[in-house]
This record gives C-alpha cells, sequence and structure tokens, in this order.
C-alpha cells in the first residue's frame, strides 16, 4: 500500500481513527446475455409505429442484470445531497436492476479514499480529481472511469459588494479556508500563480473551521477578504446571510473535478457491474433533473438532517443538481481531458517555495477513460423522466 500517498499539497490526513472495511469477496458469475426482440416484417412498410417503438426501447435496455455482487462504495465526505445520485440509484432500485449490492461507507477526506482503494478495502471511489492524480503518480493502479462532479469543486469567491473583481486584485489580502492541510490550497496557489500571486506570501492565507456561520462573519466583518470554498459550502455560507461572488469560475480555467475511481483489477474481473453502477448514477441524475422535489423527498429518508429547513434544502439541492450537469448532453459520467491536462499543469507548476505534491505529469489518458460512456447512457432516459415525473413520496 502506498504509505507516502497524499503528501504536504493534499492534506495529511490522519487515519488513526479508520476502521478497515472488508472487501467484497462474492465469486465471479458470468455475465448474462443481452436480452433481444425479434420484429419479424415481410414489408417495412407493414412495420407499425407500435412495433418500432418496441425495438427501440428494447434496444435501449442494458444486458440482463447479472447475479447480485455486493461492492464496497467510499465517500470522502457525508452521505447525503453532495453525493446524492449514489443514494438515489440506492433507493430507487436503479444498482439492484445491476445486480449491485450497494455497501456505501464514508472515509475521512478523498486521501484516505485512495489509500482504501488502492488496498483493496473497496472496490469503488469518489474522489477529487488533485488526489486521484496524486494517487495515479504514486502507483496506485485504478482508473478514473464517471466523472461525478462537472463544475470546480473550490473556488475563490468574495462578498457581492466586496471592491475585489478578480483574482490579481487578492494582492495583499486574505483568503479563509476551512484549515490549513486541505486539498484545495494546492489549487488555489496554482490559481493565483496565473496572476502572478504567491500564497502565503503575496496572499495570506487563515484558517477559519468547518463552520459556514463563522466564514460568513469573517467576511462581514473583513477578517478576510474571500473563501475559498466548495459549491456545497457556499450554499451553507449564503444560508448564513451573505452572498457570494466568484472570481475564480473564469471558464478558461474550468478543472477535472471530482471522480469515480474503479481499481484495475476490479474493472477487469467486474467490468459489467462497473458499467451498470455507472448507468444507475446515470439514471439516478437524469431522476433528480426531471423531478426535483420527489428527489429530495427520496433524499431525506437518507440524510433526514439535511432538510430541517426547506428553502436550504431546495437551494442546497438546486446546487447539487448544476454541480452535476453533463458536459456533453445526454452523456452523464464524461470525463473533460483537457480540465485534467489543465489541473495537472497547475499542480505541477512550482509556487513559490511551496511544494505542489505532484512533481511530474502523468499521462491523463491512462487514468481517465471514457471508454464506457455510451454504456453508461445505454438506457431509455424519457422512461426515467416519466417515471420521475410520476413518483409519488
Amino acid at each position: 500500500m502506498h504509505r507516502s500517498l497524499i503528501v504536504s499539497a493534499l492534506s495529511a490526513l490522519a487515519l488513526t481513527t479508520w476502521t478497515a472495511i472488508t472487501p467484497a469477496t462474492a465469486r465471479e458469475e458470468p455475465t448474462a446475455a443481452r436480452a433481444t426482440l425479434s420484429v419479424t416484417s415481410q414489408n417495412s412498410d407493414n412495420v407499425t409505429s407500435e412495433k418500432a417503438n418496441l425495438i427501440r426501447i428494447a434496444q435501449a435496455q442494458p444486458a440482463a442484470a447479472p447475479p447480485m455482487k455486493k461492492f464496497t462504495v467510499l465517500l470522502p465526505f457525508k452521505v447525503g445531497i453532495t453525493f446524492y445520485p449514489i443514494s438515489l440509484a440506492d433507493q430507487l432500485g436503479y444498482f439492484k436492476s445491476e445486480g449491485i449490492e450497494l455497501d456505501l461507507q464514508v472515509a475521512n477526506g478523498s486521501s484516505a479514499v485512495v489509500q482504501q482503494v488502492a488496498a483493496g478495502n473497496a472496490q469503488i471511489g469518489v474522489v477529487l480529481a488533485p488526489n486521484t492524480l496524486l494517487g495515479f503518480a504514486e502507483g496506485v493502479k485504478y482508473k478514473a472511469v464517471y466523472d461525478f462532479l462537472t463544475k470546480n469543486t473550490f473556488d475563490l469567491k468574495v462578498a457581492e459588494n466586496s471592491p475585489i473583481k478578480k483574482l490579481a486584485d487578492m494582492s495583499g489580502k486574505k483568503v479563509g479556508t476551512i484549515d490549513l492541510t486541505r486539498g484545495d490550497l494546492p489549487l488555489l496557489a496554482g490559481l493565483l500563480q496565473k496572476v502572478g500571486l504567491i500564497l502565503r506570501k503575496d496572499v495570506q492565507v487563515i484558517a477559519l473551521g468547518f463552520n459556514m456561520a463563522v466564514q460568513a462573519q469573517a467576511l462581514k466583518e473583513g477578517q478576510v477578504d474571500a473563501i475559498n470554498i466548495s459549491w456545497n459550502n457556499a450554499v451553507g455560507v449564503e444560508a448564513a446571510g451573505i452572498k457570494l461572488r466568484c472570481i475564480s469560475c473564469d471558464d478558461a480555467i474550468q478543472l477535472a473535478s471530482e471522480t469515480t475511481v474503479v481499481s484495475d483489477d476490479v474493472l477487469k474481473r467486474d467490468r459489467r457491474y462497473i458499467i451498470g453502477f455507472g448507468r444507475a448514477l446515470a439514471k439516478a441524475t437524469v431522476f433528480a433533473h426531471a423531478n426535483p422535489d420527489a428527489a429530495i423527498a427520496i433524499m431525506k429518508k437518507v440524510a433526514p438532517q439535511e432538510q430541517t429547513d426547506a428553502a436550504y434544502t431546495k437551494t442546497f439541492f438546486g446546487a447539487a443538481l448544476e454541480a452535476t450537469n453533463p458536459r456533453k448532453p445526454g452523456k452523464y459520467g464524461f470525463h473533460d481531458i483537457g480540465g485534467w491536462e489543465r489541473l495537472q499543469t497547475i499542480m505541477t507548476t512550482p509556487v513559490g517555495d511551496q511544494p505542489t505534491g505532484l512533481n511530474t505529469k502523468v499521462d491523463v489518458n491512462q487514468l481517465v477513460s471514457n471508454e464506457f460512456i455510451d454504456e453508461f447512457n445505454n438506457f431509455d432516459a424519457e422512461a426515467v423522466r416519466k417515471q420521475a415525473r410520476e413518483y409519488k413520496p
């Protein structure tokens, strides 16, 4: 196991509280043959529209589900709206229809997820893209197969009425973050360097903790001039009474954000299940976009503590929907290879005397795969939307 993984650049997360997860050991079963539908006609003019529709539906159906098999899936953060496609797919039976029994666990951050996947203690993990690159550079043999989030995970934001308009305006300013060991800081350092600023030299960084109301107050009182914050935590800051404006959201610097990784061994052994896993995520995302209210009601069963304020929940879920919009229409899970290249360029560029953690570039095409996208999206999306529209909590 790669104990040198994820050094100072992406949080020296302590794993002392981690309890090892026993990997799934269910034996491999042969994949069931794809169901087919044969429609015979003497003349194409005699094929009714109903038959044509049946053909279309049959062609859109995935292969018959293989025998049930348990998969341990690790999240870097708590179960809830942030990772709604996984919980929604489970609640709606999409995983079951693909032969997957979900064992959903939470690790202490993306670094821990990478380490546990590397150790074989989990088959699938949701990981921030920077940690994914670092793990691969350290020799972890896995692939990023499904693009989980399609907008930058972290952005630099200021109060709406702030005189700061762009990154270059941060010279001599203070930026707040949760703590000083997390994975967002190398990205912030890289972005600032693009405009000639050195983090901790030209721009001071201050730890504000996990309480988003405290972060909002720090902005209001001028303790910090900006905050480096994830999309989901930004919702909490705005709920505390301060409207935010992004100064790092330029389309030119869109980066790889958060992905779904699978070890090479598991991908080789359980390819059919991994395709099914991605297809279930795609279906759940389509469902949620078609009927957000139904999705929110389902998620209340999963994480009721997130739904004590209906207005906040609706805003939070709206942000989650935006973060999971596909990069290409109808191509859920599709990775932007350019975004990965831009990310590692930032991570390999020296930032003053601060280490970036990624010493040399990796071959992104060996790490990131779009080969399963067509199969992930091989389902009747309109039927899923219909299910969502007709869903009764």
